[in-house]
């Protein structure tokens, strides 16, 4: 019985084999097809500039109720009570992180097992493969596509209301019968224009921009800082802008700055992890210039 079992086992070891080995040219064919479509260069390309995008934003909060006095930031305060306010923002930027490192991780996944599955295939055509390296990228191609759709799932996911009239003090929650939502709303990020801008030995012109919005958005308002960097960081001056475009004057010559924009939003803001930076260095003025010349000359 002994001999009769073993041999049984043999024989289903080989029909494994020789199913897996059966499969392969469908196997090679069906992974050749993911790498020249979902998961082509451009494919892979997009998908990361869309997840640097989601990065970048900023996220806001928005209070929405039927009653008007119940939109009034300083008002949920007061129903809320002391910190629990600010307690809910934490919950909510703890969701973004939460969602932002999962998409952060599913697109590593992604990117890794794209790159064994082209190593599987591009080995193929050079020596033979064994049958766990086969089962390995069967199984690969069963995850990579999973990981694409989460990935898609989450890049479209938003954060669902919260309803506050549960957290307002007991005392007051009588006051307000209609529903008090807290909505989350993302803003792409403010990005500097560096092909416009212009640069003299005293002045620069800033220009930017806000991603993927065409035309620029009317009604935004910016803040501009603008500090010095050497021989230590330190605020020069800051503008409030209501246009896209700001000028800086009264710069020093030959003079490192560092400049920053943002979007301003009252005092709703839960997460806001980049803001766009710029480096510049004015030009030398004509007294600097000729004393180089001078000094060019002099050495000769």
């Amino acid at each position: 019985m002994n001999l009769t079992s073993i041999n049984s086992n043999d024989c289903c070891r080989e029909e494994d084999v020789v199913a897996d080995m059966n499969s392969l040219p469908d196997l090679k064919s069906r992974i050749q097809e993911l790498l020249h479509s979902t998961l082509d260069n451009s494919s892979i390309t997009v998908m990361q500039e869309r997840l640097l995008l989601k990065q970048r934003s900023a996220y806001h909060f928005v209070i929405q109720s039927e009653e008007p006095r119940f939109t009034s930031i300083k008002v949920i305060g007061n129903f809320l009570g002391p910190n629990r306010l600010q307690n809910v923002k934490d919950w909510m930027k703890t969701q973004i992180e939460l969602l932002l490192a999962s998409l952060e991780m599913l697109y590593q996944e992604i990117t890794i097992s794209r790159q064994n599955l082209e190593d599987f295939v591009a080995k193929c055509e050079q020596v033979e493969v064994d049958t766990d390296e086969v089962a390995s990228a069967e199984q690969q191609l069963q995850q990579i596509q999973q990981h694409v759709k989460d990935f898609e799932a989450k890049m479209a996911s938003s954060l669902q209301p919260l309803t506050l009239n549960s957290l307002f003090l007991l005392n007051m929650r009588p006051l307000c019968v209609s529903p008090v939502l807290m909505s989350m709303l993302t803003h792409a990020p403010v990005m500097f224009n560096k092909e416009k801008t212009l640069l003299t030995h005293n002045s620069t012109c800033l220009f930017w921009y806000i991603a993927g919005e065409q035309p620029e958005e009317p009604g935004c308002v910016f803040r501009v800082e603008v500090k010095w960097v050497d021989p230590e960081e330190k605020l020069l001056r800051e503008a409030i802008c209501f246009s896209y475009v700001y000028k800086v004057q009264n710069l020093k010559p030959d003079t490192c700055y560092k400049f920053t924009v943002r979007r301003m939003v009252n005092n709703t803001s839960v997460y806001e992890a980049w803001i766009d930076t710029l480096h510049l260095k004015t030009l030398r003025s004509r007294q600097q210039k000729k004393a180089q010349k001078d000094v060019s000359k002099g050495s000769q």
